[in-house]
């Protein structure tokens, strides 16, 4: 969650050719670019995962009622709560500050689009109405998805699937992945911004290939969980995982610029380079994601095993911190755009200020509310001795 506080707050020290985006004067595409896919390329895919393990477990330990109980309380409510609220504080902000270009041809795309047969689906898919809070969104689909797999598990008595699946993931998840991730990253593309990962769409109709993408993910997570061969064996190269990454994000940001300044020259003419450092990205992708995701279990199994009261802490507020950080990051970005200081320490102000505010606010009017219990479960405050 934290990561994308940090994703958020480079967008506009990058050209982002969105009226809606501010753009710093002291703009580092070069160095922000590769900090932003670096965590842009695997941040989601991973959080998925986590959820779908920890989605098995409930069911698991609870039943299928009580889990669907549960998920309805920490992800359905706030997502049907926050999202109308942030978006009008973003749609107040945009309003406040953003300058949007003086022409009616934004407007007769949009009359355009809305008058062709699948113009409203486009429109229901692209339009941002849970905004960056798409992945509760998706996560209650995922969830659904969840509950009739298990139903039809029970019905037909499937078999669990074979241990060599858990051990050996690699000869079968880099295919599976990478389909739905060659009909991925094309909104990067058309807008020319070397982007890496899977498009993000808002909209109240979920795009299939990133559900189906993120789906994978979340699945491969459930069946993980309580398998005493992922227990053993997944993350134990943790090292290994994080150095290849390295190659694999290079590559994989090398032949997406290729790619879009192929596309930018023109579809004609250019069709088969296009398609080939396409396919080639991606498959780079695939790797850098699932290296980055195995890379981090090992890594805060070995680390971050045991018992923490400070990351639990943090791990809790989270998640308030990433539902509400939005609006107060693009106003920070708005407000010093025009600063003739260093890029990197304005984007250390836009992070470090947005990130205290609403820690402070989690602890004094959140952790402890209605609201809190909602996102984390009841908290309570630890006496102070005498």
């Amino acid at each position: 969650m934290l990561l994308g506080i940090v994703i958020h707050g480079l967008l506009s020290f990058m050209p982002i050719p969105l009226p809606m985006v501010p753009q710093d004067i002291n703009q580092n595409p070069e160095i922000y670019g590769y900090i932003f896919n670096f965590i842009h390329g695997f941040r989601m895919q991973l959080f998925f995962l986590i959820s779908g393990f920890f989605t098995a477990m409930l069911w698991r330990k609870q039943g299928l009622r009580n889990l669907l109980k549960h998920r309805a309380k920490r992800i359905l409510f706030p997502l049907i709560i926050f999202a109308p609220i942030t978006c009008i504080l973003m749609i107040a902000v945009m309003l406040s500050y953003a300058e949007f270009p003086v022409s009616g041809a934004a407007a007769d795309k949009f009359s355009g689009l809305a008058s062709h047969p699948l113009g409203l689906l486009v429109i229901g898919i692209m339009a941002p109405v849970t905004g960056h809070l798409w992945f509760l969104y998706y996560l209650v689909w995922l969830i659904l998805g969840f509950a009739v797999v298990v139903k039809l598990i029970e019905k037909f008595q499937i078999r669990s699937i074979s241990a060599t699946t858990i051990r050996e993931p690699w000869l079968w998840l880099i295919p599976i992945t990478l389909f739905p991730q060659l009909l991925n990253g094309l909104g990067g593309m058309g807008m020319g911004v070397d982007v890496i990962g899977p498009d993000t769409f808002g909209g109240l109709i979920p795009w299939p290939p990133q559900l189906i993408y993120y789906a994978i993910f979340f699945g491969f997570g459930a069946i993980c969980f309580g398998r005493e061969e992922f227990d053993q064996s997944m993350g134990l190269r943790w090292q290994a995982c994080f150095i290849l990454s390295i190659p694999a994000l290079l590559l994989a940001m090398y032949w997406i610029v290729l790619r879009n300044a192929a596309f930018k020259t023109g579809w004609n003419g250019n069709q088969s380079e296009i398609i080939w450092y396409h396919f080639l990205t991606n498959l780079c992708q695939v790797f850098y994601v699932w290296l980055m995701v195995f890379g981090f279990i090992g890594f805060f199994r070995e680390f971050f095993s045991n018992e923490n009261k400070m990351v639990r802490y943090i791990s809790d507020a989270s998640y308030w911190i990433y539902i509400m950080h939005m609006p107060l990051i693009v106003i920070l970005q708005f407000w010093v755009s025009k600063w003739p200081y260093p890029s990197m320490v304005k984007f250390l102000f836009i992070c470090i200020l947005t990130v205290g505010v609403l820690l402070v606010i989690y602890e004094y009017a959140i952790r402890y509310t209605w609201v809190g219990t909602m996102l984390n479960g009841k908290r309570a405050r630890e006496l102070s001795e005498a």
